[in-house]
């Protein structure tokens, strides 16, 4: 457990809870992620920094962002292929179509914002 996502998100939340949803989501994260009944972990191959065995080798996404391609790898690995949520990052809705392919599902939970 090298704790990828978990990291991006304490790199723009607090982990304390407070005073935004994402900091509470990342409380709520830290709190549960041990608890099968809330979380479970899915193993992915780094092969280097921002790069994934399991993320789809194709040109339409080369240009997808580096620092998200782990969610990507997640949602693949996982047998059910969960549904990404997405708040406020633009850059998923370029490549929303290409990631459709790989039966990747995105669901914006904000208002999406345009290009």
């Amino acid at each position: 457990n090298n704790r990828l996502i978990i990291r991006e998100y304490e790199k723009k939340v607090n982990p304390s809870g407070q005073p935004g949803v994402g900091d509470a989501f990342l409380k709520w994260i830290l709190t549960n992620q041990s608890n099968p009944k809330h979380c479970e972990q899915v193993q992915i191959t780094q092969i280097a920094e921002h790069k994934f065995a399991e993320f789809p080798k194709s040109k339409s996404l080369e240009k997808f962002d580096p620092s998200d391609r782990k969610f990507v790898a997640v949602a693949l690995s996982h047998q059910q292929k969960p549904i990404i949520a997405i708040t406020i990052d633009r850059g998923w809705n370029r490549h929303q179509k290409q990631l459709s392919v790989y039966d990747i599902q995105i669901e914006f939970l904000c208002d999406q914002i345009a290009d």
